[in-house]
């Protein structure tokens, strides 16, 4: 039996493969004879001699690596290192980095003895079977060959109408807790540019049940996060409510853990009343949307086919958010063609507006295959040619435009991606004279000014975004820091506050006492039992001075429940309260 080692290598250490998986489930069911599997995981942060190592450990006949643009440049690393270990065995590549311009990859990656072109789970056990002398290689789709120095490629596979199922004992063991992915679907109904998704005229649909108890096992399995790889997921309405129904029964039911979220990318304007409806009941943090919007400029809409109805997809937005049981996360793409800095800027204040958990500011990648790739000398798309290939420039967009954007990608993740600064965020907001883009902006100016790295810790942050707001006008320094301490004790488990927030203040010295005491056992609505959380660490308070968190002047004490965080936004319930109040109850008791 020929040895066969499969690999992806992840963009980080928390996402799983379900390629190498799907693949290595397709071998044994539909291979002619049985071949020694084995799928090995790594990320693109480990060194790649250990990541040689672990595939070449049994001297494997065949290596077969999935290839995407987040690990091409470090498969480059790893395949001379694979090549000197391993010189007499087959190297296969596959995946979208491997299926188009494959001329162009050959060159960049000669280590490779055969590519595989397009869907690989009918291709993948026919070369197997090929190699080890049970089949032609003539008659593999999608194969690509060198034959004296030329460069031949059959035809392509037929469309897969069924997956094997990847969820083997082996996975469940590898996957220790990371992101599972789920693919009920291939293709989509919409040929957006910039996508290689929509080259398929069709939208395949996978048996449903199939899929439904492949979606269960998982959430059974340990998993926290299900990514369901649906481009557009609701696509087929009936379906996806099909879906969602599913799992909110099985939640109700107790089949599904508590903790467990699936994760959906979604056309936010696709959704009708019916399935508004169904997810209004949804059990808050069972779901999480990805909502691609891209742009609101209708020029670039229409240049990149994205046909949408921006002001339903917007209402519907605002009715999920509304109801606050769902996770939403919406995506704008900077550097798409006729979109101007301008333009941009309002598309980002009108995304904001609508109140996601997250805004991913993304930047326009030219996807080889993709239809933006190929026009992209025309439209005047300037873009790195080695991966992830990302745009430079733009007719519209200057190399400085960019620059300026990358820094406010760089405060949005930190201040409102972070899900840690909701009430700071909308006072400073609300201060800022200038659009909500420019602010971001303009922090990591500010934060470059003062020496802060790439990578500051949060408490940096937090204090770079005190001396931030303080220079707004208008903005009261007492508040300011009071919405701060909200932010840290609402925002993480455990720790004290940093010393820039702290006030020397003798009335904090008795709280804590009358904690321990029992004293204040019932002196706090909504804390059950605040002796014992005091003492296991699940309880912490500060003092407030602005007035904020209750009715009325003087200082209010707040505290943190941190007994579960909410299972949308990720933050720990704040109760306040008067410290007089706090104290008299405390005498009462």
């Amino acid at each position: 039996m020929m040895k066969v080692v499969l690999c992806q290598v992840n963009s980080q250490y928390i996402h799983s493969a379900l390629a190498p998986w799907s693949l290595a489930a397709a071998a044994r069911e539909r291979c002619a004879q049985p071949h020694l599997l084995r799928v090995e995981d790594a990320n693109i942060n480990q060194p790649p001699e250990e990541v040689a190592q672990r595939l070449c450990d049994g001297a494997p006949a065949l290596v077969g690596l999935c290839c995407y643009i987040w690990n091409a440049a470090y498969l480059r690393r790893l395949l001379p290192l694979l090549r000197r270990l391993l010189p007499g065995a087959v190297l296969v590549a596959g995946g979208p980095q491997a299926s188009f311009d494959c001329a162009d990859f050959w060159e960049k990656n000669p280590e490779f003895d055969y590519l595989l072109a397009g869907e690989g789970e009918i291709s993948f056990p026919l070369l197997l079977d090929a190699l080890d002398g049970a089949g032609d290689l003539q008659a593999v789709p999608g194969l690509v060959l060198r034959r004296e120095g030329r460069i031949r490629q059959n035809p392509p596979p037929p469309p897969v109408q069924r997956l094997p199922d990847p969820y083997t004992e082996d996975y469940f063991a590898a996957l220790g807790g990371r992101i599972a992915y789920l693919e009920t679907s291939r293709g989509c109904p919409f040929h957006c540019a910039f996508c290689l998704s929509g080259r398929e005229d069709r939208l395949r649909l996978f048996p449903l049940e199939e899929m439904l108890a492949r979606a269960l096992r998982l959430a059974r399995a340990g998993c926290r996060t299900i990514k369901f790889v649906d481009r557009t997921f609701n696509a087929d309405r009936r379906r996806a409510d099909a879906v969602w129904r599913f799992l909110i029964e099985r939640r109700r039911a107790g089949e599904i853990p508590e903790g467990v979220c699936f994760h959906f990318e979604v056309g936010a304007d696709l959704f009708d009343e019916e399935n508004l409806a169904l997810l209004s009941g949804a059990p808050a943090g069972l779901f999480q949307f990805e909502a691609g919007l891209q742009s609101f400029h209708p020029e670039t809409l229409a240049a990149v086919a994205r046909a949408a109805d921006n002001d339903r997809l917007c209402a519907n937005l605002l009715a999920l958010r509304q109801r606050g049981n769902i996770h939403l996360h919406i995506d704008l793409i900077a550097g798409l063609p006729f979109e101007d800095a301008a333009a941009f800027a309002a598309g980002f204040d009108r995304a904001l507006a609508l109140r996601p958990h997250q805004l991913q500011l993304g930047f326009l990648k030219l996807l080889r295959g993709s239809p933006l790739w190929e026009q992209a000398a025309a439209l005047g798309l300037q873009f790195d040619p080695a991966p992830p290939y990302a745009v430079t420039a733009t007719r519209w967009l200057s190399a400085g435009d960019l620059a300026r954007l990358r820094d406010a990608e760089w405060a949005l993740d930190r201040l409102h991606n972070s899900g840690r600064y909701p009430r700071t965020l909308a006072e400073l907001l609300d201060r800022w004279q200038g659009g909500a883009l420019a602010f971001f902006a303009a922090f990591r100016g500010y934060c470059r000014a003062m020496g802060t790295g790439e990578y500051p810790p949060q408490d940096l942050i937090a204090q770079q975004l005190l001396r931030f707001g303080l220079a707004l006008a208008g903005m009261n320094p007492a508040r300011l820091r009071d919405l701060l301490c909200m932010a840290l004790l609402a925002g993480r488990r455990g720790g004290r506050l940093p010393d820039f927030l702290r006030r020397e203040d003798p009335d904090f010295g008795r709280i804590a006492p009358l904690l321990r005491s029992g004293r204040a056992q019932r002196a706090v609505e909504g804390l059950a039992d605040p002796k014992g959380q005091f003492s296991r660490g699940q309880l912490r308070f500060c003092l407030l001075y602005s007035g904020l968190g209750c009715c009325g002047g003087g200082k209010t004490l707040l505290f943190a429940d941190h007994r579960r965080a909410d299972p949308v936004s990720g933050q720990f319930p704040l109760i306040s309260l008067p410290l007089e109040a706090f104290f008299a109850r405390c005498e009462g008791n």
